[in-house]
């Protein structure tokens, strides 16, 4: 029996055909087109700008599609880091005058406010029975003197045997080395003062008991004012003698003081892990300066002299490199850059730039979060 193929069968099979198409294929074919298109789509609008001139809808157009910012130059600067540490005002000379022997306050021969000169006594301490001991040892000084004076006499007349004569002028000079000792015992029952200045105040009351070591005088001479700061020991190899500094203090309207690192501790406090450092203020005014009083202290620890220097905050980070836009010009058109940079100290809102950017380069300052690389922006 034989079969003869119709030509409506035969359409059929290969419109079935034709829906059994490679998806791998057909997807490739698609994207081979879409790539074809982009390419045209480029290259109409980089002919559309040489165009703009000539066509006001053309340049509308281009004006759109700009990205708006704001750019700043770049121009070498100074650039300054500071260290900053909170300190205290203090005074060479700045002490409590403590009593120096045990006893009762006989008398206070100062008040909170007086000015007292160097050596002035300040307040005596009962020293009766010392006193008594001097009384009863200048009698026998005196009896010891006369009997050398004899002997010596004597002596010199070739009477009497030389171990009478210097006996008696060893009991002679013994006691005289005694009354010596007793009188500088006595001066101890005298609080003096060890530097002239102002009586801060005045601790004890009349008539109470002290013993060696307490406080009678606060004494402020109010000269040789300095500061003293705590510096964490990390900061150890940065900070050395000569160092500018700038010092505010807020109980004074925060005004600053230019002054200078003059000493700074070779120890470090092993509780707070800290070191001292002492600065004097370079100010010749008349600066009224009170003892304990709270500084801001800003130690000069790195400088740079027509370093190029941006707003930390215009610095982005990748996971490999820290960059910046700029604008460059690429013919008619200003379009943003991706800048790879280095950076070297940041303070007070600005970082150093050591490598990556020049004199007068544009960096994008406003609107950088909005754009790419090679966009094209408006200034």
């Amino acid at each position: 029996m034989k079969y003869s193929i119709t030509p409506a069968i035969l359409a059929l099979t290969l419109l079935a055909a034709c829906g059994q198409k490679d998806p791998q294929a057909e997807l490739a074919a698609l994207k081979k087109e879409q790539a074809e298109n982009q390419a045209k789509i480029a290259a109409l609008e980089a002919k559309a700008v040489p165009a703009a001139g000539a066509s006001g809808a053309t340049a509308t157009g281009a004006a759109a599609t700009a990205v708006p910012v704001s750019v700043l130059n770049v121009k070498p600067a100074d650039f300054r880091s500071y260290l900053e540490v909170q300190g205290r005002v203090d005074f060479d000379q700045n002490a409590t005058v403590s009593a120096r022997s045990g006893g009762s306050l006989t008398s206070l021969r100062v008040q909170r406010g007086d000015r007292v000169r160097k050596g002035q006594v300040l307040a005596t301490i009962d020293a009766g029975v010392l006193e008594s001991n001097i009384a009863e040892l200048r009698t026998r000084l005196d009896l010891a003197r006369v009997v050398y004076e004899k002997q010596k006499r004597l002596w010199d007349q070739q009477i009497g045997t030389e171990i009478q004569f210097l006996q008696a002028k060893n009991n002679y000079d013994a006691l005289q080395r005694n009354l010596s000792t007793l009188g500088r015992q006595r001066e101890l029952f005298n609080v003096t003062a060890p530097f002239a200045g102002t009586a801060d105040e005045v601790l004890p009351k009349l008539g109470e008991v002290v013993a060696p070591g307490t406080p009678i005088v606060r004494l402020v001479s109010g000269t040789g004012g300095k500061i003293l700061a705590d510096v964490s020991e990390s900061y150890s190899g940065g900070i050395k003698a000569g160092d500018k500094a700038i010092v505010t203090i807020p109980d004074m309207g925060n005004q600053e003081f230019p002054a200078t690192v003059r000493v700074v501790s070779s120890s470090i406090n092993p509780t707070s892990r800290t070191f001292t450092v002492e600065l004097r203020l370079n100010s010749k005014t008349n600066i009224q300066l009170r003892p304990n009083m709270v500084a801001t202290v800003r130690i000069e620890n790195y400088t740079r002299q027509n370093a190029t220097v941006v707003p930390v905050d215009l610095v982005q980070r990748d996971e490999q490199n820290s960059y910046v836009y700029v604008v460059e010009q690429k013919g008619n058109q200003a379009v943003a850059r991706k800048r790879v940079i280095q950076t070297g100290a940041t303070y007070n809102g600005e970082v150093e730039v050591t490598k990556g950017l020049a004199a007068d380069d544009k960096v994008i300052s406003a609107g950088y979060q909005n754009i790419n690389e090679g966009q094209v922006v408006s200034l």
